[in-house]
């Protein structure tokens, strides 16, 4: 009977422990993603459907044609999502202007936190390039992990801010994050969209 209750405590104890380790891993994966916005309550989007595109920022440390095919598919997740809920892209008298600015912080740890040497021994040799694109070159036993933000904004005629909305993401395995690329696009334009038009009803 003694043993069977140290079993049963030991059991207890076990799934206490499991449960909490979800319960960390829930608010570990909470914390790596967060969206922000505001909007100006006296803009009615309801009476304002035409809009045109303004000039993007994207600055990663992946090479410039990752950057360009990252641009494209944010503008067309991001028309797909306007035009769904009413909105046309026009060229010509738009009742607003929507653009966005993006990047990335790269930040190292664990291993040797050294950066390893990032400049060619002899024009021969190719710099050592561990990590993101052509940024500095990293010790390999280093792990990578980047802070990602997005924020998008829409002016109207005037060129007032009149909504704003930022997304934050931490990626843990930058590499794979590119390999799933259209996935992470559909993610941040889903959430960044998610209660456009803002409610302005008074």
């Amino acid at each position: 009977m003694h043993y069977q209750t140290n079993v049963s405590l030991s059991r207890n104890r076990a799934c206490h422990a499991g449960l909490l380790f979800l319960v960390m891993l829930t608010a570990l994966i909470a914390f790596a993603q967060k969206t922000s916005t505001t909007f100006d309550r006296n803009f009615d989007f309801s009476g304002h459907k035409r809009y045109a595109w303004g000039q993007n920022h994207l600055m990663t440390r992946q090479h410039p044609d990752t950057n360009e095919i990252m641009d494209l598919k944010i503008v067309k997740a991001v028309n797909q999502s306007l035009i769904a809920r009413g909105f046309v892209e026009v060229k010509h008298k738009p009742d607003f202007y929507i653009y966005y600015d993006g990047g990335g912080d790269m930040q190292a740890s664990a291993g040797a936190q050294e950066r390893a040497n990032s400049t060619p021994a002899s024009p021969a040799d190719r710099t050592p390039t561990y990590g993101l694109g052509n940024g500095p070159a990293m010790a390999p036993s280093t792990w990578l992990k980047v802070n990602g933000q997005i924020v998008f904004y829409i002016m109207d005629e005037s060129k007032k801010i009149v909504w704003e909305t930022t997304y934050n993401k931490t990626f843990r395995d930058p590499n794979k994050a590119i390999r799933n690329l259209d996935k992470e696009v559909s993610e941040l334009v889903s959430k960044s969209f998610k209660e456009f038009p803002p409610n302005t009803k008074k």
